[in-house]
């Protein structure tokens, strides 16, 4: 299919997957930074998920506190997009140590990319099944 022969949907599909693809190249900058009279001083990152059925994007918050007895974990707040939150006092946040919040994140990214590539319809090597017993 040549450029001209694109619908503006498809356009506006490739640009957000190429934005997509250019925000998740580097670490993004906190959103906020909660001041030290919060519930939950610290770092706080937000992101929107595009949610066509929700009656808003649903928020993704995602904390680093800096308060000494809890300054070792992530916290997470997974959001129900057919639920309208007042953000501020219904998020239940989920802890998680470093090391499971980076394991989340990668598997998050490797499931985009693999989501990606089925959607262009470009295989790879990496998602042919592999046989359970290697002869």
């Amino acid at each position: 299919m040549a450029a001209d022969d694109l619908t503006l949907a498809q356009l506006r599909r490739e640009l957000r997957h190429l934005v997509a693809i250019a925000d998740s190249a580097e670490r993004p900058k906190p959103d906020l930074i909660n001041p030290p009279d919060h519930s939950m001083p610290g770092l706080e990152w937000r992101v929107d998920q595009q949610a066509p059925f929700a009656a808003r994007p649903p928020l993704w918050v995602v904390r680093a506190v800096d308060e000494a007895e809890t300054r070792d974990c992530v916290y997470v707040a997974q959001p129900d997009p057919y639920v309208i939150y007042d953000w501020e006092r219904e998020l239940d946040f989920v802890s998680m140590h470093p090391s499971d919040a980076r394991r989340l994140a990668m598997a998050l990214l490797a499931a985009a990319d693999r989501a990606d590539h089925l959607a262009a319809g470009v295989p790879r090597l990496a998602d042919r099944p592999r046989p359970l017993h290697p002869d």
